[in-house]
């Protein structure tokens, strides 16, 4: 999967930007704990193991 298309699933489950410095991004839930470092890098693919701990940390199925 893309880093674009696991950043786009992420902000419609209700997931936002707090901060960003470089390619990594901060995200934060208002009802979910914890906070998550996504690593932006757009059309780039993720290995499989990075987005299922992504997945997994937000809760997402």
């Amino acid at each position: 999967m893309k880093c674009l298309e696991l950043y786009r699933i992420r902000t419609k489950d209700g997931w936002y930007v707090v901060s960003q410095k470089g390619s990594h991004v901060k995200l934060k839930h208002d009802k979910k704990p914890g906070l998550i470092i996504f690593p932006n890098l757009g059309s780039q693919e993720v290995g499989k193991g990075l987005e299922k701990k992504i997945l997994k940390d937000t809760g997402i199925k």
